[in-house]
């Protein structure tokens, strides 16, 4: 049987909220991949009043502006190959492999936060009524969908490779808990302790170098 294909899209945006000394925002592109996201800039700067949102793509009005929309249009046509040759090996595949694999970057045996979670947090629901109270399968849920929040509000990306996730990341994370959330101490305790379990998971089979959450 052939696996079901991926849902895939490609989109440019400008990130106004981190000019350059001339006023110019970057242009990033950001490729979703079954509901994931993942993003860069394309080393490419313009204008905000020189951006179409509405079409994502720089307004044709300037040499700059069709400059732009060419360079656009390569990055598209290298994304779209690149996520054509993952397709064709009938593998799962995430929107940071596609990103990485167009930035240059080794993909091979890495993997995300979030495969993991959604791994352990399936096998959960399928334990409850087995040696599994439903309540505890709803914390996990509960606890990666809290992750996700973080990973957008402070990373801005909605998943990392396991290997990125470190000490810093926790940190964090315990810190959005209790401000943004606003959890005490104890709950923000317990939500990483649901944490831990993947990193641990993630650390026996050696997806990890390092726990996160040593002595914390």
């Amino acid at each position: 049987m052939n696996r079901q294909k991926s849902t895939f899209r490609i989109s440019f945006y400008v990130r106004r909220t981190r000019p350059n000394k001339h006023g110019e925002v970057p242009v990033c592109v950001r490729i979703t991949v079954n509901g994931q996201r993942a993003d860069t800039t394309i080393r490419k700067s313009i204008l905000p009043d020189q951006w179409d949102a509405i079409r994502g793509q720089a307004s044709p009005r300037t040499t700059l502006g069709k400059a732009i929309n060419l360079y656009i249009d390569t990055v598209r046509a290298r994304i779209i190959r690149i996520h054509r040759d993952l397709e064709m090996d009938e593998q799962p595949f995430t929107a940071q492999q596609v990103l990485d694999l167009y930035l240059g970057r080794k993909t091979t045996n890495r993997h995300t936060l979030f495969e993991l979670f959604r791994e352990h947090n399936d096998k959960c629901h399928q334990l409850v009524g087995i040696d599994l109270a439903a309540a505890t399968a709803e914390r996990y849920e509960t606890c990666m969908k809290l992750t996700q929040e973080f990973m957008r509000h402070t990373y801005h990306r909605d998943d990392l490779y396991l290997d990125e996730v470190d000490r810093r990341f926790v940190e964090e994370f315990e810190f959005y808990l209790k401000t943004h959330r606003g959890c005490c101490h104890n709950t923000a305790t317990k939500y990483l302790k649901n944490f831990k379990k993947i990193t641990h998971i993630a650390l026996a089979r050696e997806w990890m170098q390092r726990d996160p959450l040593f002595l914390y």
